[in-house]
């Protein structure tokens, strides 16, 4: 593994893997444990050094974390009022990550209704089952199993990893892997299309609705305005934005993008973490 000591700013690691965007780290003392490219990777943060410990090269981690993204830009977009300050001021250094389309798409496909504490457990039976053992000094991790790979297995085996909706959650997944795996859907494709179009296409997949495609498309896709609505989120924008308990996701979904512009997926993280932390979530 190779060492790196990479300078940030406006970055805080804890709240960047502890807000529910990723599944597949966990913290160990001061260290967080993850897997990033079928490689293993040990982190920490000491101030305004973040040392990592991986076989990726240091550019391929700041890209995961999104260093490059200004944060006092995207402060200054959707700063706009009591809340979404207190949220930033709590959570400051919190970015969004980069993840893996493939990944991120099933793994949010597995999340539908489920505790985080259930999703980590169905990704990691996954990756046992159908990935590949890496090795890491003392740690043992696995990858995560390619398309080709959960197309080739069976209902039976797949549906064996604990979904929260069993069979029919084996199925979805089974159909999307096959049609990823012989090149009928192109996760990087949806990169060079609009928001818009993209969320379209990721709906047309069994298994996607509105949440899970925006999940796809802002944590692996770059498609910074999604802002995904969840039991959490809905309650919070109800209450503290439209003071109606009745309003429709379509509603919430436009006045975010409208009101946050094009960073209100980092508006929806930061009122996501802070909603779970001291709104009543779980």
């Amino acid at each position: 593994m190779k060492l790196h000591q990479i300078p940030v700013q406006i970055f805080n690691l804890d709240h960047t893997l502890r807000c529910g965007q990723v599944f597949r780290w966990q913290k160990k003392g001061d260290e967080w444990i993850g897997v990033v490219k079928n490689s293993v990777i040990l982190a920490k943060q000491e101030d305004e050094i973040l040392t990592v410990k991986s076989d990726l090269a240091a550019e391929e981690i700041a890209s995961y974390f999104r260093l490059d993204d200004d944060m006092e830009k995207v402060y200054g977009q959707i700063g706009k009022d009591k809340l979404m300050k207190e949220a930033i001021a709590r959570y400051r250094g919190l970015r969004l990550v980069s993840q893996d389309p493939w990944e991120c798409l099933i793994s949010y496909v597995c999340s539908r209704n489920a505790p985080i504490k259930k999703i980590k457990s169905v990704i990691f039976n996954l990756s046992k089952n159908f990935g590949n053992v890496i090795k890491s000094d003392d740690h043992i991790e696995y990858t995560f199993p390619e398309p080709d790979v959960i197309a080739g297995t069976t209902l039976d085996k797949l549906g064996m990893c604990g979904f929260r909706y069993g069979k029919k959650q084996a199925r979805e997944i089974l159909e999307i892997a096959k049609l990823v795996s012989g090149n009928n859907f192109d996760l990087e494709r949806l990169k060079k299309h609009s928001y818009l179009d993209a969320k379209e296409e990721l709906m047309n997949l069994r298994g996607v609705g509105h949440k899970v495609a925006d999940c796809v498309l802002l944590f692996s896709l770059d498609k910074l305005e999604a802002f995904p609505i969840d039991v959490h989120m809905r309650r919070l924008m109800r209450r503290e934005y439209f003071q109606d308990k009745n309003v429709s996701d379509d509603k919430i979904r436009e006045l975010a993008r409208e009101y946050f512009g094009k960073y209100a997926g980092y508006a929806q993280e930061y009122l996501f973490y802070h909603e779970r932390s001291y709104g009543g979530g779980k």
